[in-house]
C-alpha cells in the first residue's frame, strides 16, 4: 500500500454540513472542479492548473443577501440539453439573529449557474414547505425513450418530492407524475439521508436491463429497490428492506474490479452511525441476504462518509471511509475471502482486520472522494472536514518504483515463455 501525502488545504471560515462537497468537469477548461461550502453559505471552488502544476482556489457565496442562512443540503446539477453550465441547487433556512437557530417557518431552495468559477443566481428565495435536508441528482434512463433524465431528489417532508429542468430558470415539480420516471420511489419516506442508484444496460444495444436503487433513513431504515426492465419497456420492482439501529450515513453499488468485467455483479456498500460498514454482494441476484461486515470500522466514532477506488493499483477496488473520529479508513473489499457466523447469519471476512491503513486527519470527516484531479492517470483523495478541504496524493516514487516492478515482472513472464517454446 502506498504512502499518501496532503498537496493541497484550504481553509473554511465555518465547518461544511455532509453532503457538501461535489465535483464537477468546467465546461470551459475541461479541468475537473471540487465545490465545497460551508453552513454559513460562504464556500470554495478547486481546480488544478496544469500549467503551473498548482491548485488554485475560488472563493463563492451562497448567502442570501437580506438575512443569515444556514446551508442545509446541496447538490450539483449536470450539464444537460436544459443547462448549459453546470448549476449548484442549494436548500437553506433563514436564522434569527446572533443565535444563529432556525426560525422554523422559512425553509427555501435557490439554484445559482456556474459561470466561469462565478454563480449567477436564476431563481431566488424559492419557498418551501419542506426542509430540504438532502438532495440527490438522478440520471436515470426513459425506460420509453431510452435517454437519460436528469431528476433532482429533495428529501425532508413525509415523502419525498422530485424535480426536473424545464430549462436554467425552471425547475418543474414532477412528484405527482413521477411514476412516469421512477416509480419505485413513489412512497418512500421523506426521511432519505442516503441515496444511491446504478443503471445496468446491455452491453451490445445499450438498453436498460436493470435499475438498482438504495435508500438510507434517518430512522436505520435502509431500502433496496431491484427494477428489471423487459425487453418491451414494462418493469418489475422487487424491495428489500433492513433495520439498522441508527442512521444510515453512506450508501454507495460498486464493484470488485476497477473495471467491471462482462456480467460481473455488484455490490453495496453500507455504513452507519454505530455499526461497523457492511459490504451486501451480488446485490441484483442476492438482494440483502449475503452480507459482509467490514469488522474495526465502527471503532474511531461514527462513519460519515465514504468512497470507493483503486488506490494501490492493483486493479481492484478499495473502501475508503471518513470519520468522526478524525480517521480514514482504507479497507480490502473481502468478495471472495469470507467465513460463515451461524450464531446470527451474518458473514463474517476470513481476515481479522480488512483495515489495510488508517489515515489520521486533522479533524472530523464530512465527504470524501477519489477521482484523477491532476489528470496524471492517478486518483487523488480528497476529504472535505470541519477545517477545511484536504487533497491527498500517492506517493509517486512508489508508484514509478511499482510499475518498475510490475514490468520487470511480465518481461520475465513472457522471456520464460518464449523459452518453452
Amino acid at each position: 500500500m502506498f504512502s499518501l501525502k496532503e498537496i493541497f488545504f484550504q481553509p473554511l471560515k465555518c465547518q461544511p454540513n455532509i453532503n457538501t462537497l461535489h465535483v464537477h468537469r468546467n465546461p470551459t477548461t475541461g479541468s475537473q472542479q471540487i465545490f465545497l461550502i460551508g453552513l454559513d453559505g460562504l464556500g470554495v471552488v478547486v481546480e488544478y492548473v496544469q500549467a503551473t502544476n498548482e491548485c488554485k482556489a475560488y472563493t463563492i457565496s451562497l448567502q442570501d443577501s437580506q438575512s443569515d442562512c444556514r446551508i442545509l443540503s446541496m447538490e450539483i446539477l449536470p450539464v444537460s440539453k436544459y443547462n448549459t453550465s453546470p448549476a449548484i441547487i442549494y436548500g437553506y433556512t433563514k436564522t434569527s439573529g446572533i443565535s444563529n437557530s432556525d426560525d422554523s417557518t422559512s425553509y427555501y431552495f435557490d439554484r445559482v449557474q456556474i459561470v466561469d468559477n462565478n454563480t449567477k443566481s436564476s431563481i431566488q428565495n424559492r419557498p418551501l414547505t419542506l426542509i430540504a435536508k438532502f438532495m440527490k441528482t438522478i440520471i436515470t434512463k426513459n425506460v420509453m425513450t431510452n435517454e437519460n433524465e436528469v431528476i433532482l431528489v429533495v428529501a425532508g417532508d413525509e415523502k419525498l418530492s422530485f424535480f426536473s429542468e424545464k430549462n436554467e430558470r425552471l425547475l418543474q415539480d414532477i412528484t405527482k407524475i413521477i411514476d412516469l420516471y421512477l416509480p419505485e420511489l413513489k412512497h418512500t419516506s421523506g426521511n432519505l439521508c442516503a441515496m444511491d442508484l446504478l443503471l445496468i444496460s446491455d452491453p451490445k444495444t445499450d438498453q436498460l436491463k436493470q435499475r438498482l436503487i438504495a435508500c438510507g433513513h434517518s430512522n436505520g431504515l435502509l431500502d433496496l429497490y431491484i427494477t428489471d426492465v423487459q425487453a418491451d419497456g414494462t418493469i418489475q420492482t422487487t424491495q428489500k428492506i433492513l433495520e439498522y439501529d441508527s442512521f444510515i450515513s453512506t450508501v454507495k453499488f460498486f464493484y470488485h474490479n476497477h473495471k467491471p468485467q462482462e456480467n460481473e455483479q455488484p455490490h453495496l456498500l453500507v455504513t452507519s452511525a454505530l455499526e461497523p460498514a457492511v459490504i451486501y454482494r451480488n446485490v441484483s441476484i442476492n438482494g440483502l441476504t449475503d452480507p459482509v461486515v467490514l469488522s474495526g470500522t465502527d471503532s474511531q466514532d461514527c462513519i460519515t462518509s465514504s468512497c470507493v477506488c483503486d488506490i494501490d493499483l492493483d486493479g481492484k477496488n478499495e473502501i475508503l471511509l471518513g470519520t468522526f473520529g478524525k480517521a480514514c479508513f482504507i479497507c480490502r473489499v473481502p468478495i471472495d475471502n469470507y467465513k460463515l457466523n451461524t450464531v446470527d447469519g451474518l458473514s463474517f471476512i476470513g481476515e481479522t482486520f480488512p483495515v489495510c491503513r488508517v489515515l489520521s486527519l486533522a479533524a472530523s470527516a464530512y465527504g470524501i472522494l477519489a477521482f484523477d484531479f491532476t489528470s496524471d492517470g492517478l486518483d487523488e483523495i480528497i476529504i472535505a472536514t470541519t477545517k477545511g478541504l484536504h487533497i491527498y496524493q500517492l506517493d509517486l516514487n512508489e508508484v514509478v518504483k511499482l510499475m518498475e516492478n510490475r514490468l520487470e515482472k511480465k518481461n520475465n513472464e513472457n522471456e520464460s515463455l518464449l523459452d518453452g517454446h
